[in-house]
């Protein structure tokens, strides 16, 4: 009860209810904020635990780009080298095509 309320000998059946009734809503009303909070801190740490994921990955993922590359530019190469060899110039053939 609140100190506000006057302070009676006699406590009605009304006045627990009411009390039992205030005391219902302020725990729903702690019980909801601990819901927010949880919600919150799961939707954060999903986000968080994603981010760290992508984070970590991205040096991989730039490694097998250069690796590709690198072996895109060796196959470009040694196709060259055999095209000159063999004599029959298809990549400047191909080129002048396009």
């Amino acid at each position: 009860m609140n100190k506000n309320q006057r302070i009676r000998s006699n406590i009605t059946n009304y006045d627990v209810l009411r009390a039992v009734k205030l005391e219902i809503k302020a725990s729903e009303e702690r019980i909801i904020r601990r819901i927010y909070t949880a919600a919150i801190l799961s939707v954060a740490t999903i986000t968080f635990v994603l981010i760290l994921i992508i984070t970590s990955q991205t040096p991989t993922t730039r490694d097998y780009a250069a690796d590709a590359m690198k072996r895109s530019f060796e196959m470009e190469r040694a196709i060259k080298m055999i095209d000159d060899a063999a004599g029959t110039h298809y990549l400047e053939q191909s080129k002048a095509e396009q």
